[in-house]
């Protein structure tokens, strides 16, 4: 009985298992925001690295097909295509060689036309990649030389440039 003879007031606070059960309540949706925070996370980190796997694929494709693919009708548009995808010393060196490019080309009269068949990345590691490509190559001359589409594979080296993927290495596997 409370002092002056009355009944004792109810408690203001929360009984204890009424708080514990809304302690536990707390941590376990913490635990869930938590969770889908560490999930939706680790999703978009997966989503960023397939398309950063698929343009490291494509510059090393488009690349290879711009290396295998020269027509003498258009042999500047085509190095030039080349230079436009390639960086490093590959570009210098690509570019101090391709007047006498185009002036073989344009003499013989010679026609290329290649088409990546499959391509992997071998190595990945920071913003470059070594990338292995499957290639069919048809070649014609003005020699009257037509080839049946032969098969090579090649190893290039892409590198992000300016925020694209570029060829930096490229040669061919025995």
């Amino acid at each position: 009985m409370a002092p002056g003879g009355g009944a004792a007031p109810p408690s203001a606070g929360w009984s204890s298992g009424t708080a514990v059960a809304a302690g536990v309540l707390s941590v376990a949706a913490l635990s869930l925001v938590a969770l889908s925070g560490y999930f939706g996370y680790s999703h978009w980190q997966a989503e960023r690295d397939v398309r950063e796997r698929a343009e490291i694929l494509d510059a090393a494709r488009q690349g290879v097909v711009n290396l295998t693919t020269m027509n003498f009708e258009r042999a500047d548009e085509d190095v030039q295509r080349v230079l436009d995808g390639a960086a490093g010393e590959f570009r210098v060196e690509f570019e101090a060689r391709s007047k006498d490019l185009v002036a073989v080309m344009q003499e013989a009269r010679v026609q290329s036309e290649g088409e990546v068949r499959q391509a992997a990345i071998e190595s990945q590691s920071g913003d470059s990649a070594d990338v292995i490509v499957a290639v069919a190559q048809k070649v014609s001359n003005a020699g009257g030389a037509a080839e049946e589409p032969r098969g090579q594979r090649m190893r290039v080296t892409v590198q992000l440039d300016d925020g694209r993927y570029k060829i930096v290495k490229a040669g061919f596997v025995q």
